[in-house]
């Protein structure tokens, strides 16, 4: 489903001001700060992304991986359509640090 009235090509914009919301995450052992910003409307717009340890190779791959998502957010998908196209471990719970990202922005909703 995307959002209303929307064609997945076409790339909603976020205000050049805006909120933040400001998370903890944790993945395979590692912890990472998370900012996500939402549209005037309250759907999620955009995620960065910050490993502990800057300037990392894990911190540049959090980094792309959260622009990636923040793309898909823009173009329209949800993150439970990002989430289900992502591997699993075999208890259900994400298996990558993206998997992470997009199920705790799916707990997360819409922000109004």
């Amino acid at each position: 489903m995307t959002h209303a009235g929307m064609n997945r090509r076409d790339r909603r914009r976020l205000p050049q001001r805006r909120g933040a919301i400001a998370v903890e995450l944790e993945h395979a052992g590692h912890h990472f700060r998370m900012q996500i910003g939402c549209f005037p409307d309250g759907a999620l717009g955009e995620v960065f992304l910050d490993a502990a340890k800057q300037n990392s190779g894990l911190d540049a791959f959090a980094a792309d991986a959260a622009i990636l998502v923040s793309l898909l957010l823009q173009h329209g998908a949800t993150p439970a359509e990002i989430g289900h196209a992502l591997r699993r471990a075999p208890d259900g719970t994400a298996a990558s640090l993206v998997g992470a990202v997009v199920d705790r922005l799916a707990k997360m909703g819409p922000q109004s």
